[in-house]
């Protein structure tokens, strides 16, 4: 039940997910314009893998600088915190969305690169709900600078403009 629920979740967000990360990774190439003579303008799109995991209201209001990572599996299967280690993946956007579950409040893009080579240890190891598996604990302030790519809020908004609202 568990990761069909949070799975709906990331699916339900999916085309902002999407347009988050390709606003962020997709960047324009004006020298490659001017210098080659393309007459278009060029994208520069590489090859990459992140990792996306969205948590609901409750764990924001808990735990609003904290990400988890899941750790362990009592099958012995690979987890999460595996594929990092093993470089399958580069990048993580980890974010929460509002009660009603209608817009992403905060998320943060980091850098798994930096993540690898810091080998943080985890502040706490906790048991999933359902008990399915351990998930480790970190905190955004024990990591450099550097492993933050992009920090995003925006809970209050004075002028009630929708911040990545999902619109059915």
């Amino acid at each position: 039940m568990g990761f069909n629920k949070d799975i709906q979740l990331e699916l339900k967000f999916d085309r902002i997910l999407k347009a988050i990360l390709g606003n962020f990774f997709i960047t324009k190439n004006l020298e490659m314009d001017v210098k080659q003579a393309t007459d278009f303008l060029i994208y520069n799109i590489n090859p990459f893998k992140v990792g996306v995991r969205l948590r609901r209201y409750e764990y924001f209001l808990k735990y609003p600088n904290d990400f988890t990572i899941r750790y362990s599996r009592p099958s012995g299967i690979d987890t999460e915190i595996h594929k990092i280690r093993q470089n399958l993946v580069d990048y993580i956007l980890y974010g929460f969305v509002n009660e009603p579950e209608t817009k992403i409040i905060k998320y943060f893009i980091g850098d798994l690169k930096i993540f690898r080579d810091n080998e943080p240890k985890p502040i706490a190891i906790k048991t999933n709900k359902p008990p399915d598996s351990k998930l480790a604990v970190y905190n955004l302030e024990q990591f450099p600078k550097e492993f933050i790519l992009k920090n995003w809020e925006k809970i209050n908004d004075k002028n009630n403009q929708p911040a990545f609202e999902f619109y059915p």
